[in-house]
């Protein structure tokens, strides 16, 4: 399912939906959504996409401790492709903090910039940004398969 949302001054409205999303609300994350994309629309033409997913072994990696940004430098195809920002620790879902944590996480600055593509929220998911939702899900696809072979391994 998905919602494609425009930013309209200090506000986000639906431009588009798929059939089965027609009837359900914005995601509870919009703080998290939005502010990611108002920043970006503010500074650049680029299409920014925010893609906020719950990938389990990724998440059950988190909740055993592994620091996601220390796991990727192992693993070549990962962190050639794919920049992963610091874990972000137990946040409430739904929340400005939450969306503050991964803003700061991701290191956007106050021109629209991030340093990286993937941020872990311990006990939640991941948001991955990029160009495109492909672009985007392939970050969350890359740690999540990661993520499996080091908890398959024992670690």
């Amino acid at each position: 399912m998905f919602k494609k949302m425009r930013i309209v001054g200090n506000r986000a409205e639906v431009v588009q939906q798929d059939d089965l999303s027609g009837n359900l609300s914005p995601s509870g994350e919009l703080p998290l959504h939005f502010g990611l994309q108002r920043q970006m629309g503010q500074h650049r033409d680029d299409i920014r996409v925010v893609m906020h997913l719950h990938p389990t072994y990724t998440i059950a990696a988190m909740h055993k401790g592994i620091v996601l940004q220390d796991l990727v430098k192992d693993f070549p195809e990962l962190s050639r492709y794919t920049r992963v920002a610091p874990n972000v620790g137990d946040v409430p879902p739904i929340s400005q903090e939450l969306a503050d944590q991964c803003h700061k996480a991701l290191e956007l600055d106050d021109q629209g910039n991030i340093n990286f593509d993937i941020v872990g929220i311990k006990g939640h998911g991941v948001v991955a940004i990029d160009t495109t939702p492909w672009r985007a899900f392939e970050h969350i696809e890359r740690l999540e398969h990661i993520c499996h072979i080091v908890l398959a391994a024992g670690a």
